[in-house]
């Protein structure tokens, strides 16, 4: 989905009485994973005020970087019947109502959500009639295309609020405010079918994740089962060290410099072919880069090998849980095991990145441990190299402009 189509599901959100919410479904769960209550009613049975309270939670959950915090993700099995896109399917086609089928939706979520604590799963179904939009984009309120009927989940953290003292309206007296546990705005969520192209696609979903660094990998693969890109955390380390191990002994200072520059006009070129849109970079696009700035053919071989290895999210995750839990196995049925193989899930993951994710968008930086030096990335070309008694030194050009501490200093 582009930025402008999840802004227009979003924007259905900001009143009551333009949502359209058809009903309101939900289960609060505790810290020891059980269902604490379940609920059902129409959206506008509500008091106003709590239906304002629960539209900024669904605005949340469409709202953050689109290929970040908003992620497309394609079903891995589209005909699969019993769970994933045909579980989602028959909660939308119920429109809620069907108890059972939410049932199951929720006791798949408890199994494979992973957080410590209490949380509450909120479900909507929401029918919106797209307006026809002219050539110049004007909406036409009276020329609807298509009628999109849509499931939101919205999974929001649950926190005990803090103790202290309240004054009592009714006794008209300071007492002890009673510790409730008070629902937040959500870690997660997804949004189903996709809103692409100003048209319903039930080929995919759009997840949404507060934390970028935290892939749900058991909820994704076991309730959603589809396929999604790495976190941006492990695509920014990830592709640091994959840069690494692709020069191996040519990782100069200037060869490495020059990756940047070619990896920001990439990166600038695809965002102005898309309209100022997600942009993200698969193998070829990167493999690009590396031979615009020179390197070597061996080289090349390298990362045609560890690209593939690099961001393949089943070996990642196997060397994230082999770090937490070590060598440990276990006996099953006379035989060992290793332990970690029982956690490692089997969700694709899509090998491209997000190109803000990897490319040097505002700042060019070098550091040691005695020194980091920021530079604007539009502006590298300031920095040089040269040989200065017998060391290869970076040079910098003293300025009129320039400060120390924010104190001026002259340019002599």
């Amino acid at each position: 989905m582009t930025k402008k189509e999840i802004n227009e599901i979003k924007a259905l959100f900001d009143t009551i009485h333009d949502c359209g919410i058809l009903q309101l479904a939900g289960c609060y769960v505790n810290g020891e994973k059980a269902k604490v209550k379940t609920f059902r009613d129409s959206f506008y049975n509500l008091p106003e005020e709590e239906m304002y309270k629960y539209l900024e939670i669904f605005r949340k959950t469409l709202s953050g970087t689109p290929g970040k915090n908003l992620q497309d993700m394609s079903f891995v099995d589209q005909d699969n019947a019993k769970f994933g896109k045909g579980l989602l399917q028959k909660l939308r086609k119920s429109e809620l109502k069907d108890d059972a089928a939410l049932e199951e939706f929720y006791d798949k979520v408890i199994e494979t959500y992973n957080y410590v604590g209490n949380y509450l799963i909120l479900l909507i179904n929401e029918t919106y009639d797209i307006p026809g939009v002219t050539t110049d984009g004007i909406e036409m309120d009276d020329a609807s295309d298509e009628i999109y009927n849509y499931i939101l989940c919205s999974i929001c953290p649950m926190k005990l609020t803090k103790p202290g003292l309240g004054f009592d309206d009714d006794l008209g007296e300071i007492h002890t405010l009673r510790q409730i546990f008070a629902v937040e705005l959500p870690d997660n969520g997804f949004l189903f079918p996709s809103f692409n192209e100003r048209s319903s696609d039930d080929s995919e979903v759009l997840y949404f994740s507060r934390k970028t660094d935290i892939l749900q990998d058991a909820f994704l693969e076991k309730v959603l089962d589809v396929s999604s890109t790495l976190p941006a955390k492990q695509q920014k380390e990830g592709f640091n060290e994959f840069v690494s191990v692709v020069l191996g002994k040519e990782s100069s200072f200037d060869t490495v410099l020059s990756i940047q520059k070619n990896l920001k006009e990439t990166v600038n070129n695809k965002k102005q072919e898309a309209a100022g849109e997600t942009v993200f970079l698969d193998k070829d696009s990167m493999r690009g880069v590396f031979e615009k700035s020179g390197v070597s053919s061996d080289s090349l071989t390298v990362f045609d090998k560890k690209f593939d290895e690099q961001f393949d999210m089943q070996k990642i995750i196997e060397k994230q849980i082999e770090s937490e839990i070590g060598d440990e196995t276990v006996e099953v049925e006379g035989s060992a095991s290793s332990r970690h193989s029982d956690y490692v899930p089997s969700i694709k993951v899509e090998e491209k990145l997000l190109a803000d994710n990897v490319a040097p968008i505002k700042n060019f930086e070098v550091r040691n441990k005695n020194m980091v030096l920021r530079v604007s990335s539009k502006h590298t070309d300031i920095i040089d190299t040269r040989i200065i008694d017998g060391k290869k030194c970076l040079v910098i050009e003293v300025t009129d402009d320039m400060t120390v501490n924010g104190i001026p200093v002259e340019n002599k």
